[in-house]
């Protein structure tokens, strides 16, 4: 089976940067409302929501990827993602973002790697690909290692 040279995509922006997820994994955008804390939780998990009545984590990735502090970590959206894993516990998790999410129609030869990305730079957690995109610099999230920290921050709530 030949596979289409287009990419569904939507890019979104978050404090620090921005990042590009296909279409599929995108379920719903909300507006900001303030989250609940998580105790445990690392500092880029901002807390969680309950959505569709399940407990949904939200992270920042500006925190994450970025290194924005939380006090400049302005957000006005919310976009939920499925998880890659079949976990029940957590089917979904919320993404931070500046800005409603810009759905792209993607080439595959529009998206390159990111040369230019220093070696320091390259092995960030949540990171799974520096990338470029109309020359601008764009993140491939690593989804299923953030997934692996919020899966257990979900059964102890």
């Amino acid at each position: 089976m030949e596979t289409s040279p287009n990419l569904r995509c939507l890019l979104i922006t978050v404090q620090g940067g921005q990042i590009i997820l296909p279409n599929s994994l995108v379920v719903e955008v909300l507006p900001y409302a303030t989250p609940l804390q998580i105790e445990t939780a690392p500092h880029w998990v901002v807390g969680a929501m309950l959505w569709r009545n399940l407990t949904t984590p939200l992270i920042s990735l500006g925190r994450l990827i970025f290194r924005v502090t939380p006090a400049a970590d302005l957000n006005s959206r919310i976009i939920i993602a499925h998880t890659l894993a079949n976990d029940s516990k957590l089917p979904h998790f919320g993404i931070l973002g500046t800005a409603a999410p810009r759905p792209l129609n993607l080439q595959r030869h529009e998206i390159i790697p990111d040369a230019n990305t220093p070696e320091a730079e390259r092995n960030r957690p949540g990171v799974l690909s520096w990338a470029r995109y109309q020359d601008q610099p764009v993140i491939i999230p690593d989804m299923e290692t953030i997934e692996a920290v919020l899966q257990p921050l979900v059964r102890q709530a």
